[in-house]
């Protein structure tokens, strides 16, 4: 988020001697973000037709976000970084249901994770479409280990 104000250009000085000395004596490397989940959802109960009517409650954005889903206990079956280690790329499984994860600025965390591990996520649930086929994809937004 974001935010506009005016400062007199006089004053900026002061403005921005108050503003740095405020961030420096803050602890800003103590907050940790809050990740709201809309739901929890098991994959076998997800489909690609449930995705699609997600749709219906567009348009998202600041008032309306995109829904946030946790899909816990799935197992890695591939796991890989893309574009020089920026994106993270998961194949994970539960039973015998599938679902593809993309990582977006997660390549990182590539090295944290190893295939048979079993993890949380949380994302959003989206449609891949690839060479006239449809398959579930969650873009990821955090994971962790599942205990």
């Amino acid at each position: 988020m974001a935010i506009g104000i005016t400062v007199e250009k006089a004053k900026f000085e002061n403005f921005k001697k108050d503003f740095e000395q405020y961030t420096q004596n803050s602890n800003i490397s103590d907050i940790i973000p809050i990740i709201n989940i809309d739901e929890e959802v098991a994959l076998k109960d997800i489909s690609v037709r449930d995705v699609a009517e997600l749709k219906l409650l567009e348009p998202f954005g600041e008032a309306n976000k995109t829904p946030l889903f946790l899909l816990k206990n799935l197992k890695i079956h591939s796991i890989r970084a893309l574009s020089e280690g920026k994106h993270l790329k998961l194949s994970l499984k539960d039973d015998n249901y599938w679902i593809d994860s993309i990582g977006f600025n997660l390549g990182y965390l590539s090295d944290e994770y190893r295939i048979g591990d079993k993890v949380d996520i949380v994302g959003t649930l989206e449609i891949n479409s690839f060479n006239g086929r449809e398959n579930l994809q969650i873009n990821l937004k955090d994971i962790r280990k599942s205990y």
